[in-house]
C-alpha cells in the first residue's frame, strides 16, 4: 500500500459468497444485477473516501493499479486503457473460484473508474473463468446512458433563467402541468449541473416536449427489450440508479416524474420510503431532486406527508 493511502475494508470472497446466495433467494435472476450495483456503489465510495484524484488516464492507470492491490478480490492486468475503451483482466477470482460470474468485480471496477474520471463507465465482462476461461476479461467503455459530467463554471448572468435552486435540496412542486419542474430541470442542467430524468413519458417524447436535450432519460416502464426502461416495481433498482448518480456527480439533478404512476404501481408507503432515502443522499451532497405532483391525484393525508418530508414549490 502506497505511503499515502489510508487503509480500507473490502468484503472478504466468503461474505461475497453468502450475500449472493441469499440475494438468490431474494431476487432470483436479478441478484447478479443487484451485485453489480453494490459493487459500483463501493467504487466510488472508495475514491470518495480515500480522497482519490486523477489528472488524466495514465494517473488513474497507476492509482486503479495501487488500490486493486490492497482489495484482495483478484490480480488485475490492465492490457489497455485509454478514456474511450479500458480491457482488464483478473485472476485467481474470489467471485470466479466460488463458481460464480465476477458481477461484483464488475461493478467494483467500473465505480472506481467511473469516480476517478468523472464519467460513468459501463463494465461488461466477455469472458470468465467460472465458464472454463484461462483468465475474466473485462472491458469498460464511455456509458451511453450516463453523460460526461460538466464543468463550467456557474454563470453569474442570470439570462433567461426562471427557477434557482438550492443545492442539496429536494422540491416537491405542486403544479396541474409538468411544464414547470422541466423549466427548473433545464434552468439547473444549463448552469453547470449534470442531470438525469426518470419518467413516465417515452424518452422521445421528453425531448421533443419539454425541449430536454442534455442529461439521461430512464423510462418508467415494463418494456424490457429497452436499455433505458426501469420497471416502475422494483424500487431497489430505481433507488440504487439515483443514489449512483448522485455519488458519481459532485453536482447533480435529478428529476423524477410521474410519481403519482409509481404509487399506483406500488403502494404509497413503499414510495414514500423511497423519497426519503433519496432525499437523504441529496441531504448529504450538492445534489437536487425535483419531483412534480399534481395534489389533486392522490389522497390528501397522502399530500401532507410529502410535504413534510420535501420543500414544497407551488407554481401555479
Amino acid at each position: 500500500m502506497g505511503k499515502d493511502m489510508r487503509p480500507f475494508f473490502v468484503m472478504p470472497g466468503s461474505a461475497l459468497k453468502d450475500l449472493r446466495e441469499e440475494l438468490q433467494l431474494l431476487n432470483g435472476a436479478d441478484s447478479a444485477k443487484t451485485m453489480e450495483r453494490y459493487g459500483f456503489r463501493a467504487g466510488v465510495g472508495l475514491v470518495r473516501t480515500l480522497g482519490l484524484e486523477c489528472a488524466d488516464i495514465r494517473e488513474a492507470k497507476a492509482i486503479i493499479e495501487q488500490v486493486w492491490m490492497e482489495t484482495g478480490l483478484s490480480r488485475m492486468s490492465i492490457e489497455m486503457i485509454n478514456e474511450t475503451e479500458i480491457v482488464i483482466t483478473f485472476k485467481e477470482s474470489v467471485e470466479a473460484d466460488n463458481g460464480d460470474h465476477c458481477d461484483f468485480t464488475k461493478g467494483y471496477i467500473s465505480g472506481i473508474i467511473s469516480s476517478l474520471m468523472r464519467r460513468r463507465y459501463d463494465a461488461y465482462e466477455v469472458s470468465c473463468i467460472s465458464d472454463g476461461a484461462e483468465k475474466c476479461v473485462h472491458v469498460l467503455t464511455p456509458s451511453t446512458t450516463y453523460q460526461v459530467e460538466r464543468r463550467d463554471e456557474v454563470r453569474k448572468d442570470e439570462g433567461g433563467r426562471r427557477y434557482l435552486l438550492e443545492p442539496g435540496t429536494s422540491y416537491l412542486v405542486e403544479s396541474s402541468g409538468l411544464d414547470a419542474a422541466y423549466q427548473m430541470y433545464r434552468d439547473q442542467v444549463d448552469d453547470g449541473c449534470t442531470g438525469m430524468v426518470l419518467a413516465r413519458e417515452y424518452p422521445e417524447k421528453v425531448q421533443r416536449v419539454f425541449g430536454i436535450n442534455q442529461g439521461a432519460i430512464l423510462w418508467l416502464s415494463y418494456e424490457r427489450g429497452k436499455r433505458y426502461a426501469r420497471e416502475p416495481t422494483d424500487i431497489p433498482m430505481i433507488y440504487s440508479e439515483i443514489k449512483n448518480f448522485f455519488e458519481a456527480n459532485s453536482r447533480a439533478v435529478v428529476l423524477l416524474s410521474g410519481l403519482e404512476y409509481l404509487i399506483s404501481q406500488n403502494n404509497f408507503l413503499k414510495v414514500l420510503k423511497l423519497l426519503q432515502l433519496l432525499n437523504d443522499n441529496v441531504s448529504m451532497t450538492s445534489a437536487m431532486l425535483i419531483i412534480p405532483v399534481v395534489p389533486e391525484a392522490l389522497n390528501p393525508q397522502d399530500v401532507k406527508m410529502l410535504e413534510r418530508e420535501l420543500k414544497v414549490l407551488e407554481v401555479d
